[in-house]
């Protein structure tokens, strides 16, 4: 499922692909330890997640990619984030950027530069 600001950078840049993926953050267990605020909520009824956002070209026949990655997405149990969550908390356009920032180092072409500056407006 593509979020609005990915289906606005097809458009603008179609020859990148921006992905959000989620897995299971292992490394956060506990929500009453790793989060302020949460001391009464039982930690089986939620979940810790990391997600990253992935922008990749194909140049000469090769993909390039680079990612953004954030951890500690608390989320219900059994809640998927990429339905429930798919701006990451609002930190999408920032983790976008960032990819795509990346990615302009590693492939620069005029496409990632338009989708920058769609970000920075």
């Amino acid at each position: 499922m593509k979020t609005k600001l990915q289906t606005t950078l097809a458009t603008i840049a179609p020859s990148i692909s921006i992905e959000t993926t989620w897995e299971h953050d292992d490394e956060m267990r506990d929500i009453r330890e790793d989060c302020d605020g949460h001391d009464d909520e039982n930690p089986d009824d939620w979940q810790a997640w990391q997600s990253a956002v992935t922008a990749t070209i194909i140049q000469g026949g090769d993909a390039i990619s680079a990612s953004n990655y954030m951890g500690g997405t608390w989320e219900k149990a059994g809640d998927n984030p990429a339905g429930s969550n798919p701006t990451i908390s609002g930190y999408e356009r920032d983790m976008t950027h960032t990819a795509l920032s990346a990615l302009q180092k590693l492939a620069p072409c005029a496409e990632i530069l338009a989708a920058l500056i769609h970000l920075e407006a």
